[in-house]
Order: C-alpha cells, then structure tokens, then sequence
C-alpha cells in the first residue's frame, strides 16, 4: 500500500475521532479535516508536470476539495454557499477528468436523472433561498456520476472511479438530508456518515487517477 493512502487512513481516522470528541469551534477541528486531502493532492501533485490530462483535473479538483471542506467547517453563517461553490467546481473537473475517454452513452444517464430530480424534489420545499445552488449541485453531482459510469475502459481504475463517484453522492445526500429533510438528526452520526463516504469517495478517485497514471508511465517506459 502506497505511503500517501497509509497515512491518509490515519489522518482520516483521527478527523473521524475529533467529531465526536470536540466541536468546529475548537482549532484543530479544521487541520484535522483537510489534511486527509492535503495528503491525496500532495501525492499527485508532487507529479504534476508529468501527469496526464486527467491526473491534473482530479489533482486540481482536490484543490477545490480542501477549499470546500474548509468553508463548511467555519462555524458560523454564511459560509455554505462559498463551500457548495467549490464542491461544485470540483465536481465539474472530475466529471470532466472521466469524460476524456467516455462517449456519451446517454442511457447511462437515466438513473442519474431520476435520483437527481427525485430528491431535488423532496428537498425543494426545504431549500428556500439555496434552491438555485443546490439544484446546480445535485445536476454536477449526477453528471459526474454519470461521466464515470460512460468511461470506455473497463478496467480497475473505471471500477474504483465509478465506485469512488457513487459515494460521493451518497456522502452529498447525506448532507441535504441532515440538513433539510432530518434536521433533528443526531448531528455527529451525520458527521461521521458524511465524512466516512467522503474520504472513501476521494481516495477511490484518487487511487484510479493515480493506477491510470503508472499505467501510462509505464507504457511511456517500454
């Protein structure tokens, strides 16, 4: 196992553990977060002039990532826009990153629609003021979802991506339904549900960008 996802484990178990054991407002509620991501974008960037095209999306969409994670975890209003922004942005790059080598295959987008419209349904009555920017998610959210499953090769990293944007989703739609259909839930399950799915998600992404980059490399070596 590489060194970088050995100690992103351990990184991400100790995020897990400062949820239930001290609240945003304490000061190393936030390192503990995005240092997990620091650590996947340190591990491709640290190649980033020698990455393919897709390496550097993924690579920079983690960027986005920290960002994101670091809006939402200021513990104070009016910091969820800028971090669902940055979500967003990320998720447009890695849609992109798994579009390189897709075709359209637009029935493969049919179960992405219906989840997608389904529960920005449910959650429509609940949104107010957010409705615009959480349907602009849940559509880049599915188009992600959606790219990865369209991708040509049919190989380990297509299943670890695939895999990788599934729970992303199901890490997203942790959230709206924490925040706006079960707003009395317990909110350290929510945490930890939410963030077990989102390390989980950006580790697989990151571990089939980075199986697709030896690849090529090694084609490139012979």
């Amino acid at each position: 196992m590489a060194k970088e996802i050995v100690l992103f484990v351990l990184f991400s178990v100790v995020h897990l553990l400062a949820i239930v054991t001290i609240t945003k407002e304490d000061w190393m509620y936030l390192p503990s977060k995005i240092i997990p991501i620091f650590i996947l974008i340190f591990g491709l960037f640290r190649f980033f002039p020698s990455l393919e095209k897709r390496g550097k999306l993924v690579a920079i969409g983690l960027v986005f990532s920290v960002f994101g994670d670091a809006f939402l975890a200021i513990p104070k209003e009016g910091f969820f826009v800028p971090g669902l922004g940055s979500f967003l942005i990320a998720q447009l790059l890695y849609a992109y990153a798994f579009t390189l080598d897709s075709k359209v295959k637009p029935i493969l987008a049919i179960p992405f629609l219906i989840f997608g419209s389904s529960f920005f349904i449910a959650l429509s009555p609940k949104l107010g003021e957010l409705t615009i920017p959480v349907g602009f998610y849940i559509s880049a959210i599915c188009l992600m979802g959606w790219r990865a499953a369209a991708r040509n090769s049919i190989t380990k990293p297509f299943y670890l991506g695939l895999l990788g944007a599934l729970v992303f989703i199901l890490s997203d739609s942790i959230i709206a339904y924490s925040m706006f259909l079960n707003r009395g839930m317990d909110r350290s399950i929510a945490s930890l549900g939410i963030m077990i799915t989102y390390y989980l998600a950006q580790v697989l992404i990151y571990s089939a960008t980075k199986s697709e980059e030896l690849d090529v490399q090694a084609v490139k070596n012979t």
